[in-house]
């Protein structure tokens, strides 16, 4: 008897979580592929392939099995999007996939010259964090910038 409560115990809350994951997918804001919203606070800016598209990059990025990844194509430094974008003063930058995964750098790395690049990723837009051993750090399908 103790079993099937726990197995119906388990099943609601299956249930439960199953229709939580589908209300968020149906609900979550859809931002058009290769359109980044980049907000700090009120001010909110929609950032295009073409504002990302502005250099050849090249470097290694580690992938959760310790393993080195060579990365090459067009992307910009965060730090200089943000400048070139009216974003100048903030503590940190949480980027943010369009499955709400995020990774965040902070402004000291960004000054002291962390190789955070935004880049464009077959249509879609990726934070890379070149020589960074975290490799959460590494965002596919970028969807939002928030800079606090």
């Amino acid at each position: 008897m103790k079993n099937k409560r726990l197995l119906a115990v388990g099943v609601i809350l299956l249930v439960t979580v199953a229709l939580i994951a589908g209300i968020n997918v149906m609900y979550r804001d859809k931002i058009a592929a290769g359109i980044v919203e980049l907000t700090a606070g009120d001010k909110k800016v929609s950032i295009t392939l073409d504002d990302i598209t502005a250099g050849e990059v090249k470097g290694v990025r580690v992938n959760g099995k310790g393993e080195e990844i060579e990365v090459e194509g067009e992307g910009i430094l965060l730090g200089t999007l943000l400048n070139n974008k009216g974003f100048k003063a903030y503590n940190k930058v949480t980027v943010i996939s369009d499955d709400s995964y995020f990774a965040e750098v902070s402004y000291d790395e960004i000054i002291a010259g962390t190789e955070a690049y935004i880049m464009e990723d077959e249509g879609e837009v990726r934070l890379v964090v070149f020589g960074d051993s975290n490799s959460k750090r590494s965002v596919s399908n970028v969807k939002q910038i928030v800079v606090e």
